[in-house]
């Protein structure tokens, strides 16, 4: 089980180094991805451990997609030798972006799967002949 501020703490680590992230759009994420997961910030205490990486995920989408929004109006342009090139950030965003839905969709669906599976099976028995329909009144003979 997590709580709210160990994902703070979690969500802190992964965007430590990115310039500009500060604590507080830090929260905003996570609180929005604990929202889509019907928790609200105060009363998440006790989030199941199966959550804890999709509510993590969402959030890091979240960041990504508010850097690439943040950072689209960045430029490119060369004066004599010195050239600057920071049209790509917004890009390099987005991919990620992209890449952390992709692995938030499919952790959903292995916890999905791990949650559905049933841990019943039943085997054929060798001794008996599955090739023949049963017959009415086939244990009385």
């Amino acid at each position: 089980m997590a709580n709210y501020p160990q994902l703070v703490e979690r969500l802190t680590a992964r965007f430590r180094n990115v310039p500009g992230v500060e604590p507080e759009d830090i929260e905003a994420w996570l609180n929005e991805a604990l929202y889509q997961y019907g928790y609200a910030p105060l009363t998440a205490f006790d989030i199941p451990d199966d959550e804890t990486p999709l509510v993590l995920l969402l959030a890091q989408i979240q960041g990504a997609r508010t850097i690439a929004f943040s950072v689209a109006h960045y430029f490119k342009y060369t004066d004599g030798e010195e050239s600057v090139d920071k049209s790509m950030v917004a890009e390099q965003y987005r991919k990620l972006a992209a890449d952390l839905v992709s692995e938030y969709e499919r952790e959903k669906a292995e916890i999905g799967r791990r949650k559905s599976a049933s841990a019943f099976h039943v085997s054929r028995r060798l001794d008996r002949d599955f090739e023949r329909p049963l017959r009415p009144g086939w244990w009385r003979n």
